[in-house]
C-alpha cells in the first residue's frame, strides 16, 4: 500500500498490539495532545484500504461530539493524506466507504442505545471512555467480532482500570513529549499548567516523585514560580492533561470511600435495607445497604439495568432473577424507592416487595449529600457500576471554576441516588445520629 503517514510511536505501538492474535482490547490513557486518537484513526485508515467488506465504528456519548472530534480527525488525515479519491464520505449516515474494498468506518454516539446495538462491527472505538457506563460497553463489546480500542485521559479512577488484570487488553501510556508533531504553541500551553520548578520532578509507577519519594504535603517540590504569578499552574490539570495521570477531580462531591469484598458483605450481621433509582431506558439502580450501629454504611451494588430490557416488570425481574442462589430483592426487605415515581412504587408493593418512597422535599439532595458525608462509606469491589458513579458524582461548576451546591447534570448518578434514599431513610428512621 502507497499510504504514507507521519506517525508517531503512538501508531507504531497500536499497530503493533492490532496485530497481536493475543490481544482483543487496546487501550490508550495518558496525557492530551499525545496523539491517541489521531494514531488509532490512521491506523484505521490502513486497515480499511487491507480488509474486504470490514466494518469500523467510533463511538462518543453524543454523535455530534463524535463526528465534530473523531470525524473531523478522521476526515483531515483522509484530506492530508491525498486519498480523497479512494473513499467516499457519507455526511447523512456519518460514514466513510473505501471503493476498493468495500470496508466502511462510522461515527456514531450512544446516546440512542438501541441503534448502536443493532450493529456488529469487526473493530469499536471507543473515544473518551470515562463517558461510557460500564453497561454500554458490555452490550457494545459483544457485538465486536475482532478488537476494541479505546482512549481517555485518566482523569478518576473508574471500571476500566480493572482490566488491567486482562491477559487480553494491553494499556499503551503516552504524554505531549510523545507527539514530535505539536507546535510550540500548544507544548507552552500545556507546560504553563506545571506547579512545580522545571525538572524537579519525575513519573515512576502513575505518581510524581520529587527527591526519591512521592510529593505529598511534606514532600513538596520547588513551585513554578512564573506559572504561579501568570495563573496557570494547576496540580489536576498538569497531572491529567499533562502527565497522563489518574488525578482526583477538585469537585468531587465524594471522597474517602473504602472498598471490601463481596463475601465480607453478605457475612455482615446487621439488618438489610434497598435503595431503588427507577430507570426505564436508563439505568433502573438498585443497592443494598447495611449500618455497622457506629459511623459505618455497607453497601452492595445488585442490579444496573434498565427496565425496557428486562423483557417482564421490574417487580417480576427482582423476583425471578437470582443472585447468590437467591432472588436479586429479600421481599420481606424495607425498599426505599424514588418517590417522584409513585405509581412505580405501587406496583412493587402490589407485587408483594415491601416498597415505600423515600423522603423527599426542597433541599432534599443537599441534605442526603450532607448526611452521607458524615459517615464512613464502605462498599464491595463487584459494585463497578457503583465505583464508577462514585469517582465521577462531582459538583456543578459555576462560570468562575467554583463548586456549585447541585451535582453536575448529564452524569451517571443512579446508585448515587439509590444510595442517598436509603440511608436517608435509615438516618431519619432508625434515629441514626449525623456529625
Amino acid at each position: 500500500m502507497d499510504v504514507r503517514f507521519k506517525v508517531t510511536n503512538v501508531f507504531k505501538k497500536n499497530e503493533e498490539s492490532y496485530h497481536s492474535p493475543k490481544l482483543r482490547y487496546i487501550v490508550n490513557s495518558g496525557g492530551s495532545r499525545s496523539s491517541k486518537t489521531y494514531s488509532i484513526l490512521q491506523l484505521f485508515v490502513t486497515i480499511l484500504m487491507q480488509k474486504q467488506n470490514y466494518k469500523i465504528s467510533c463511538y462518543r456519548n453524543l454523535r455530534i461530539d463524535c463526528i465534530d472530534t473523531v470525524g473531523q480527525d478522521f476526515k483531515n488525515i483522509i484530506e492530508q493524506s491525498g486519498l480523497s479519491d479512494r473513499f467516499v464520505h457519507n455526511i447523512k449516515d456519518a460514514k466513510w466507504l473505501c471503493k476498493a474494498t468495500g470496508s466502511v468506518i462510522y461515527f456514531a454516539g450512544t446516546e440512542k442505545i438501541h441503534k448502536a446495538l443493532g450493529q456488529q462491527n469487526n473493530i469499536i472505538f471507543l473515544n473518551e471512555i470515562s463517558e461510557f457506563s460500564l453497561a454500554v460497553f458490555n452490550q457494545l463489546d459483544q457485538r465486536t467480532r475482532d478488537k476494541v480500542f479505546i482512549d481517555y485521559n485518566p482523569s478518576k479512577d473508574f471500571w476500566i482500570e480493572s482490566y488491567r488484570e486482562n491477559e487480553s487488553a494491553t494499556f499503551l501510556h503516552s504524554t505531549y513529549k510523545d507527539n514530535p508533531f505539536l507546535t510550540k504553541g500548544i507544548t507552552l500551553k500545556l507546560e504553563s499548567y506545571n506547579p512545580y520548578e522545571v525538572d524537579s520532578t519525575y513519573v515512576d509507577n502513575g505518581q510524581v516523585f520529587y527527591k526519591g519519594s512521592p510529593v505529598s504535603e511534606k514532600n513538596q517540590p520547588p513551585p513554578n514560580r512564573p506559572n504561579i504569578k501568570n495563573n496557570t499552574a494547576d496540580k489536576y490539570l498538569y497531572e491529567v492533561y499533562c502527565l497522563g495521570l489518574g488525578s482526583e477531580k477538585p469537585n468531587r462531591i465524594y471522597t474517602g470511600w473504602k472498598t471490601c469484598e463481596e463475601n465480607f458483605f453478605h457475612a455482615l450481621p446487621y439488618e438489610k435495607f434497598y435503595g431503588l433509582d427507577f430507570g426505564v431506558s436508563s439505568p433502573t439502580a438498585v443497592v443494598e445497604v447495611c449500618f455497622d450501629g457506629d459511623r459505618t454504611f455497607y453497601l452492595n451494588e445488585i442490579l444496573y439495568k434498565p427496565m425496557s430490557e428486562m423483557g417482564m416488570t421490574l417487580g417480576e425481574y427482582l423476583q425471578q432473577n437470582r443472585a447468590n442462589g437467591k432472588p436479586l430483592v429479600d421481599r420481606d426487605k424495607i425498599m426505599i424507592c424514588d418517590s417522584a415515581k409513585k405509581s412505580m412504587v405501587l406496583d412493587l408493593a402490589k407485587q408483594g416487595l415491601n416498597a415505600v418512597p423515600a423522603l423527599k422535599g426542597q433541599g432534599s439532595v443537599s441534605r442526603t449529600i450532607s448526611s452521607v458525608q458524615s459517615f464512613n462509606i464502605v462498599y464491595t469491589k463487584s459494585s463497578l457500576n457503583l465505583k464508577e458513579e462514585y469517582f465521577e458524582y462531582s459538583w456543578k461548576l459555576d462560570r468562575y471554576g467554583l463548586a456549585d451546591e447541585s451535582p453536575e447534570l448529564h452524569k451517571p448518578d443512579h446508585l448515587m441516588d439509590s444510595t442517598g434514599y436509603v440511608i436517608s431513610w435509615m438516618i431519619n428512621y432508625l434515629a441514626i445520629g449525623v456529625v
